[in-house]
């Protein structure tokens, strides 16, 4: 094995419902610097590898003492010659080094949810999280052999998407669970006797996707190049699955006709995910494509398309989103709901934004309160609001966003349009006020101290004093603002002069 170095790392030994932990020094190399060396892997032995650390973690959470490891990631795992699995002793000297190389932001935004922008708590949640991107990470860079069919995909997909979604209700509560939920690879006979089962099509609103599935395009740690996400190749995914589903219908005795249905509804799922859940229009559009007998699929397509930017004739897409109307109707998810919405946002006139409303009405009511989905929905409500000029209903809604999100850019957001929005009513009051909730909670975040400024120096009923010391004080925070052509605008607009750390404002 080239590479190989020597690390401490934890030894776990299980008896009965409790967990020992001691340490022990191993020959191995880390899993990330594996994969990427080595990244042609049997299918078996990554799916092994997947359902051992899985164990390693769920072992760690029977400890009494210290029951989270923290630092779940690619890096923090050592493989031996022997195929043995172990998690860094990160208490340890040696390790120090590594331990300081995860703190680093590359990492940590890869492994760590946006709300938690440093590794500064455990949790068993932050572990199933740190769990469900080592998988992910898993998939995007290894190249298994033989290939991920459709149904091994799928499991994974939704695997990832239960640790990523943490904080929901349908999330994993244990890495037992996740271990049980990893696939198990079996050899398939020459003559086809050991035929894998077909895909077992999910219920209504099933799939239930990431956003964040889809790993950033920059694994670049260490001086990497860049690596691809987690997929086969279209080809090949296909070929692979229409042959599992020729010999199983063979094997089976299933109906042509009906084999042809099944495949078909796999295809609508898989496009509907894609398009809604992981914005990949792409891919949505390929599954499409192999629709195109359908009136619905051709409807879709066009808002697909419209998605991606592709110019669209108004009308026609008008006529595709009504098309798609029938359909929304019939489906209990919300899913083409939410594709007609998506779709309305585009037309950007009054009539959409009413047919907008009317759907997420119809939608909120299939949908989980504080869900991704729901969530997604209250914000093109709220842009609807907005467009047919009733202030207070979109502000309402921006304000029920602030309670659910928990991603910090988008509350960032969310907390600017909120503010924007007061000013456009009047109320200064209050948009001065949702300015300084927002700076209190994230102390990082320039545009809403920027905004915040522009608010009182605009306010001739404040004292230029207290501009002058709001001025110092965010200078202070984040001396970057100096540099921002916004804060150079205010500087010029309100003759804002600096000298040193003081600071006036002549008008």
């Amino acid at each position: 094995m080239t590479g190989k170095e020597g690390y401490d790392v934890l030894r776990l030994i299980e008896h009965g419902q409790t967990c020992y932990i001691s340490s022990e020094y191993v020959e191995g190399r880390i899993l990330a610097g594996l994969i990427k060396s080595n990244p042609n892997i049997t299918k078996e032995r990554l799916f092994f590898l997947m359902r051992e650390i899985a164990n390693q973690l769920g072992m760690f959470h029977k400890c009494r003492k210290n029951p989270y490891y923290q630092y779940l990631n690619p890096y923090s795992i050592v493989v031996t010659d022997e195929g043995k699995l172990y998690f860094l002793d990160l208490e340890a000297g040696s390790n120090e080094k590594r331990l300081r190389f995860m703190q680093r932001r590359a990492v940590r935004e890869c492994f760590l949810p946006k709300e938690e922008a440093y590794y500064q708590r455990a949790s068993m949640e932050l572990d199933i999280y740190g769990l469900g991107k080592t998988i992910q990470y898993l998939l995007a860079l290894s190249k298994p052999e033989p290939l991920l069919n459709s149904r091994e995909e799928r499991k994974f997909l939704r695997i990832i998407s239960k640790c990523l979604n943490y904080q929901s209700k349908a999330s994993y509560q244990s890495a037992a669970d996740i271990r049980r939920n990893i696939p198990q690879y079996k050899k398939q006979t020459e003559h086809g006797t050991a035929i894998r089962k077909r895909l077992l099509l999910a219920a209504a609103g099933g799939v239930i996707l990431a956003a964040a599935w889809k790993l950033q395009r920059a694994y670049r740690f260490e001086g990497q190049a860049e690596y691809p996400d987690f997929h086969m190749t279209q080809e090949s995914k296909s070929a692979f699955r229409e042959s599992e589903e020729a010999e199983a219908a063979e094997e089976n005795g299933l109906e042509a006709g009906a084999q042809r249905s099944s495949r078909s509804e796999e295809y609508m799922e898989l496009a509907l995910a894609y398009l809604l859940e992981l914005e990949d229009y792409d891919k949505s559009l390929y599954y499409l494509e192999k629709l195109q007998q359908y009136a619905q699929a051709v409807n879709l397509k066009e808002v697909a398309e419209a998605l991606m930017g592709r110019e669209k004739d108004s009308g026609l897409l008008a006529e595709s989103l009504q098309g798609l109307e029938e359909e929304a109707q019939k489906d209990m998810s919300g899913q083409y709901c939410r594709c007609l919405i998506k779709g309305y946002s585009l037309l950007d006139t009054q009539q959409s934004a009413n047919s907008i409303l009317r759907l997420s009405r119809v939608c909120m009511e299939r949908l989980e309160d504080g869900t991704k989905a729901a969530k997604e929905v209250r914000v093109y409500m709220a842009q609807a609001y907005e467009k047919l000029g009733e202030i207070q209903e979109a502000v309402k809604l921006y304000e029920e966003l602030l309670v659910q999100e928990t991603d910090g850019m988008k509350r960032e957001e969310t907390y600017q349009k909120t503010a924007a929005l007061y000013e456009a009513s009047g109320q200064m009051d209050r948009a001065r006020e949702i300015c300084v909730r927002g700076i209190a909670e994230q102390e990082g975040t320039e545009e809403l101290k920027l905004v915040h400024i522009r608010l009182m120096c605009q306010d001739a009923s404040i004292g230029r004093d207290l501009c002058a010391q709001t001025i110092q004080e965010y200078v202070r925070q984040a001396p970057e603002i100096l540099e921002k052509e916004e804060f150079q605008k205010l500087v010029r607009e309100y003759e804002i002069q600096m000298e040193g750390e003081q600071v006036w404002v002549g008008r």
